[in-house]
């Protein structure tokens, strides 16, 4: 079977504490591991700017004694001529072993994953999932905590356009960990994805307003989600109107996700949310927080927290590349991983309807992506491609 990876719903809880640990034996020695992938290539086909993804995939492959061909510049690549990405994938995917694609639209890896031969890997669809990042996120959160299960991580931020945001929620409750999500204005979670959380057993997703932190938000009341077991918060707080307060001075916040506005996706340019600083973090809730960012930073952490030892961000980015590799090794087959048998839910394909996410790879000029619209458990209609809600036909 082709080892794609489109979804982090694609690995198992298993799989995931399993590339984790094969990340960690690969970390002891990275220069011991050149002729586990001799003789395979990559295709790295990045249509949207990547930095830190697409060099750390490459290093990743490189360490493993693997060769690679680039495609970094989307100006240079035949889209720019009209060229389909399921046309794309399919010429790439004949000269290359594997695929590492990262595209602009929502649900472009799991269209490519349906054409390509070999297996295709998600480096970021649009403002949709981003699984690789939250591999990274996982194991650094690990490395620096020594576990998962019982964390509360903090999502600070743009949850609405930051794809890391979402992949990365979708894994902690996984694990086992509660989730304060702090949002910009009008940029929180997606309700996908909150659908998606709450459908784990014995997980809720309830509104509430941090009420006791004026001296860190400069405002006193702030709305957030908590996400988590049911004895979190109290009951209530289903809708935004029914918000129940909350006492954040009396948690004691593990881990804080940082994420910038993505400008590019559509987020406002103004900020709402204050920058996270050392008085931040002198904070009652925060003074054992370590501080996570899947970067780039723009200015959402100030430049002093670097030299601050909970500032784990820069160990976070250097944990891209032992965690790929273990990745690339499940992908190209010299590595067995412990899969689901069966999905958590099984959609349910419902016609009459259609995506009315802009971004979706459905509405891709050069595309021809069929409608795939269906709900689960008796859930809204949704996209089969970038998860969004969908309306009417």
């Amino acid at each position: 079977m082709k080892r794609d990876l489109v979804a982090i719903q694609g690995l198992s809880d298993a799989a995931l504490v399993g590339l984790m640990d094969l990340a960690d034996t690969l970390q002891r020695d990275l220069r011991a591991h050149a002729r586990e992938l001799g003789g395979f290539l990559m295709g790295s086909l990045f249509l949207e700017p990547s930095t830190r993804t697409r060099l750390s995939f490459e290093a990743a492959m490189a360490r493993l004694g693997g060769r690679i061909i680039t495609s970094a510049d989307p100006a240079t690549s035949s889209a720019v001529k009209g060229e389909t990405l399921s046309d794309t994938v399919r010429i790439v995917g004949s000269y290359v072993d594997l695929v590492v694609l990262r595209h602009p639209a929502a649900g472009a890896a799991r269209w490519a994953a349906r054409h390509a031969s070999g297996p295709v890997i998600n480096a970021g669809d649009g403002a949709h999932e981003h699984p690789t990042q939250t591999l990274c996120d996982l194991y650094a959160l690990r490395r620096e905590r020594g576990r998962l299960e019982g964390l509360t991580v903090m999502l600070y931020g743009d949850l609405r356009y930051g794809r890391t945001t979402h992949s990365l929620a979708r894994a902690l409750v996984r694990m086992g960990c509660s989730i304060i999500a702090v949002a910009e204005d009008d940029l929180e979670l997606p309700d996908f994805i909150v659908s998606d959380l709450v459908r784990r057993p014995g997980c809720v997703a309830r509104h509430i307003v941090v009420d006791d932190m004026e001296d860190v938000f400069h405002r006193r009341d702030v709305r957030a989600m908590a996400i988590g077991p049911d004895n979190m918060v109290p009951s209530g707080g289903e809708s935004v109107d029914e918000a129940r307060p909350f006492s954040l001075k009396d948690s004691a916040v593990d881990a804080i996700y940082v994420t910038r506005l993505q400008a590019e996706r559509g987020a406002g340019a103004s900020r709402a949310l204050p920058i996270l600083d050392h008085r931040f973090l002198t904070s009652q809730p925060f003074k054992e927080t370590i501080v996570l960012h899947p970067l780039p930073r723009v200015t959402e952490i100030a430049a002093e927290i670097d030299s601050d030892p909970r500032a784990a961000y820069f160990r976070q980015a250097a944990l891209g590349v032992p965690i790929r590799m273990a990745l690339l090794m499940w992908a190209s087959g010299v590595y067995d991983l412990p899969l689901e048998t069966a999905p958590l839910y099984e959609p349910e394909s419902v016609s009459g309807y259609r995506c009315e996410n802009l971004s979706c790879i459905t509405r891709h000029r050069t595309e021809d992506v069929p409608e795939e619209v269906a709900r689960s458990r008796g859930d809204v209609p949704r996209c089969q491609w970038c998860e969004e809600e969908a309306g009417p036909a």
